[in-house]
């Protein structure tokens, strides 16, 4: 079978929406003996009829019906093609790909690319959820532009660092609890409390088990979760206590559950990154400038490969 041109697919489409070969040429800046040729032809090489030709014009076959279907799939394939090649010659299209921690995803990282995307609305983004040692995989193996980590990036690799907000621990407290409506609370006050703590490896748990062993506190850890929502939830609903930034905290149970400061207090840089060594997109070279403009001053550290 020969190859089909698009120009006979125009044809045929054209013929199809108009009923009539004459209104198909007029609205193809053609000839109704040429647009007839075509339909010929086209309907030789397909092996059957396109058309029932009548007093009042040309309709579709049922096999016409089905090979014109086919036929506005492709036609709106080509539509997106032109709309990708306008889009090109305008500016900046495109999906900047992220990935985050879910805290940051939906904290400080969705304000910032909700931010960019208002500057640049026909840019599309992408925020995805994972855990730490996968959001360090996806930007290591280029599955997206950057990610959000809490705390240091891993060392090693030919990373940019930028830090965009912070993070504070706190002691999450029932509001029935004997250290509810504290200002402050030394982690040596917590000998023999009982724990809602957070599996390891998580930037919380390690800090808590550090701090611990620092001041020689023995916990009785009678639940241990995943996440820090959970972690304030099992705290409001056990009667334990736990840690949390203090945004998950106050944010989580309507006020039933306290975020206290900690003595000595932890806190985290909350760091963009992403890797120098990749050629970088369109996109994520624009979003870089537009970082670089709205929060002046920072430069973009860069952390040494060892």
């Amino acid at each position: 079978m020969h190859p089909i041109d698009a120009r006979t697919l125009e044809i045929f489409r054209a013929v199809a929406e108009t009923g009539s070969a004459t209104r198909a040429a007029e609205r193809l800046n053609s000839t109704q003996p040429s647009v007839t040729r075509a339909i010929g032809a086209f309907e030789r090489l397909c092996g059957f009829l396109l058309f029932e030709r009548g007093r009042y014009g040309m309709t579709l076959t049922e096999a016409g019906s089905v090979l014109l279907e086919s036929v506005e799939r492709n036609f709106a394939g080509l539509n997106m093609i032109q709309q990708a090649i306008g889009q090109l010659r305008q500016g900046l299209p495109g999906t900047l790909r992220t990935v985050a921690v879910p805290v940051v995803a939906e904290g400080v990282l969705c304000t910032i690319l909700s931010d960019f995307a208002r500057t640049h609305p026909r840019v599309g983004v992408n925020i995805k959820s994972a855990r730490p040692e996968m959001v360090v995989n996806d930007i290591l193996t280029g599955e997206v532009d950057l990610g959000a980590i809490i705390g240091s990036p891993p060392q090693g690799f030919d990373l940019a660092v930028r830090v965009i907000g912070q993070r504070r621990m706190k002691l999450a407290v029932p509001s029935d609890h004997r250290l509810a409506n504290r200002e402050r609370v030394h982690f040596r006050e917590l000998h023999d409390e009982a724990f809602v703590l957070i599996v390891q490896p998580h930037n919380i748990r390690l800090a808590v088990d550090t701090m611990m062993n620092d001041f020689g506190v023995r916990p009785s850890v009678i639940h241990e979760v995943s996440t820090q929502r959970t972690a304030v939830e099992m705290a409001r609903r056990s009667g334990a206590i736990g840690f949390a930034d203090d945004e998950i905290i106050e944010s989580s149970t309507g006020g039933e559950v306290q975020a206290i400061e900690l003595d000595p207090p932890t806190a985290w840089n909350i760091n963009l990154i992403y890797r120098r060594d990749r050629k970088h997109s369109q996109v994520f070279e624009a979003f870089l400038t537009w970082l670089r403009e709205t929060m002046p001053g920072d430069d973009l550290p860069r952390a040494s490969a060892r």
